[in-house]
């Protein structure tokens, strides 16, 4: 089924049209004859649309009484307002009021369709921001529970700087999603599944929350990063893969100064070694990439790639693990990678079906000289 539409216009002919077309196209409709009737089914959550096509001249609630409610009562499903030649300015206006387009009568089926389609692929992004949005309040409220969590058992250093150091934490991390809203809740996703994975190997306290906030301040030297090339669509150039791949030294380089991140240094350098050497900056290899090390780049991989980038759309979470898994002993550490598969690490993080939406031009992590986790 290609989603679901509600026809609020008060003309049988042109209901019967758009219903015929649209379930021609897959789509499942309901009609509203009135905009009162629209409105009862919105807010009554009788029927779930994924759009309305909503006449501004009818009988009663024109659509310009009836779209002020649906928006506030619906902000997130897509409006397009249905007009004749003569109320074009209406039809603006009605953009402007938080609708996602016009069309003008008489309607062409297949351009109704088309507008359909773009309005969803529009509430999609919409609902994927409001993800994100709730994830990132449980990140902030995740580092406001360590600063009330933290006792004698943390590092002495910490104790003596605990409330500045935590904040410093939480607005590097910030930083970093400013500046590439594209990896937005992305640090916090590598937290979890890093400690998830570590789970399954170790149980100190100390070293998981070393690996914790290394894994939470992996990208910061993206800081460092021009703009345009975080948000780059096509493929890098040989310079700038070049200037891309100097944010682990740039991350370490402003984490070096402060003492409570010293431990986590190994993790913002060196998250893009891989295991038979060829990764960056230093083309360490096997047990030389430090342990911690060697967790974080197995999570990292494994949600860049299932995450929708500029240059890429998320690939679904069976295909990111078959990725891991030919990556063993070449990007990854194979007894990792087999205890991130074997004990389901990545169900740490919860993928809807907008993560796996499609995989077409879809550009391997593990396959990628560039690097761009």
């Amino acid at each position: 089924m290609e989603g679901r539409v509600l026809i609020t216009d008060d003309d049988p002919a042109i209901q019967k049209v758009l219903t015929l077309g649209l379930s021609r196209a897959g789509f499942e409709t309901k009609v509203a004859s009135t905009g009162q009737q629209a409105v009862d089914l919105i807010t009554g959550r009788a029927f779930e649309p994924d759009c309305i096509l909503l006449d501004i001249r009818m009988a009663g609630l024109t659509g310009l009484d009836v779209l002020p409610i649906l928006k506030r009562e619906r902000p997130l499903i897509p409006v397009v307002m249905l007009t004749a030649l003569v109320d074009l300015d209406a039809g603006i206006q009605c953009m402007k009021r938080g609708a996602f387009d016009y069309l003008s009568k008489p309607v062409q089926t297949a351009n109704v369709i088309e507008t359909i389609r773009k309005a969803m692929r529009y509430r999609d992004i919409l609902v994927e921001n409001e993800r994100l949005a709730a994830e990132n309040r449980e990140y902030q409220a995740y580092l406001e529970l360590k600063v009330e969590e933290r006792t004698e058992e943390l590092f002495s250093a910490y104790r003596k700087l605990q409330k500045v150091n935590l904040e410093t934490v939480r607005v590097l991390a910030e930083t970093i999603e400013a500046k590439d809203p594209y990896t937005r809740g992305h640090c916090n996703r590598v937290r979890l599944l890093a400690v998830r994975l570590y789970d399954q190997v170790k149980n100190d306290p100390k070293e998981r929350e070393i690996l914790e906030y290394g894994a939470l301040l992996h990208d910061i030297g993206k800081i460092g990063i021009p703009e345009g090339l975080l948000h780059k669509e096509g493929r890098l150039t040989d310079e700038e893969v070049r200037i891309f791949n100097q944010h682990p030294t740039i991350g370490e380089n402003i984490l070096r100064k402060v003492e409570f991140f010293r431990p986590c240094l190994p993790i913002v350098r060196s998250h893009h070694e891989w295991y038979d050497g060829q990764g960056y900056p230093d083309g360490l290899k096997d047990d030389r990439i430090a342990f911690l090390v060697r967790i974080v780049s197995v999570a990292d991989a494994f949600d860049a790639m299932t995450s929708t980038r500029p240059y890429r759309l998320a690939l679904p979470v069976d295909r990111a693990l078959g990725e891991l898994f030919a990556g063993k002993g070449k990007q990854f550490d194979p007894e990792l990678v087999d205890l991130f598969l074997d004990k389901e690490a990545y169900l740490a993080v919860q993928r809807t079906s907008q993560d796996e939406a499609g995989s077409r031009n879809w550009t391997s992590t593990r396959m990628n000289s560039e690097g761009r986790s």
